[in-house]
């Protein structure tokens, strides 16, 4: 997996956050499952790209990995 595919994995977990995924309770229900729905697809045609499953607790590793790399090396 490249790792322009794993940000875009990080960037649809983001949007799964429920905050992100309600825009803080603006949206209603209807708009909330749709919008799910909508990156979900997305979220899946990314998998099938890398040949496996990926949950979205992998991808938020993925961050915390890269959080840690960044305060190893100083950047």
């Amino acid at each position: 997996m490249t790792d322009k595919q794993k940000q875009q994995f990080i960037d649809m977990a983001c949007e799964l956050s429920p905050e992100n995924l309600c825009c803080d309770g603006e949206l209603s229900r209807a708009q909330t499952n749709a919008r799910y729905r909508k990156i979900m697809k997305r979220w899946h045609a990314l998998e099938a790209t890398v040949g496996r499953s990926v949950s979205e607790s992998e991808a938020w590793d993925w961050t915390m990995e890269e959080s840690r790399k960044k305060v190893v090396d100083g950047t």
